[in-house]
């Protein structure tokens, strides 16, 4: 899991490679560090921190030395990788099958956003719908793909995968 961290450390020597050392030492990756040593509040500087672990065990232990060192977590959040789905839908696309996939896609795992925009005639049925969107694991892009063309051929319209 991919972790962001803002700290807050006192302004002395060696307080940053403290700090660091703790994700290092219980598996982690560091992949950033942004060390805000202007923007001082009450004798304590701010680092913005983004690191991996492979297990919230990991993570706990940092915290604990942390905690016991006088590192101050002012706000940590899970980071998490996402994936661009994009699809065109046209052909007689009805406004229920368009509720359809805006259910399904809702219900699936993984979705994180989804974007679906529609152009065409109101009259003649004839539509073009963009489908934009991420999903938090790659995995769930084949089983967002495979939704998609049962869709597609069952409602009979044309499906094009991947614009971008």
């Amino acid at each position: 899991m991919k972790v962001n961290v803002d700290l807050s450390l006192m302004d002395v020597p060696g307080q940053l490679v403290g700090a660091l050392e703790p994700i290092s030492a219980n598996d982690g990756n560091i992949i950033g560090v942004v060390h805000h040593h202007d923007a001082m509040v009450g004798g304590r500087i701010a680092v913005n921190v983004t690191f991996e672990v492979r297990t919230d065990k990991s993570l706990e232990r940092i915290m604990e030395v942390w905690e016991g060192s006088n590192v101050i977590v002012v706000k940590m959040d899970a980071v998490y990788e996402s994936y661009p789905l994009q699809y065109l839908l046209v052909g007689d696309i009805s406004s229920r099958e368009i509720e359809a996939l805006t259910h399904g896609m809702e219900s699936m795992e993984g979705v994180a956003s989804l974007d679906i925009r529609i152009t065409g005639s109101l009259t003649s049925g004839s539509r073009a719908a963009m489908v934009t969107g991420r999903v938090t694991r790659k995995g769930s892009l084949e089983t967002v793909e495979q939704f998609f063309r049962q869709h597609a051929e069952n409602g009979g319209y044309m499906l094009i995968r991947g614009l971008e």
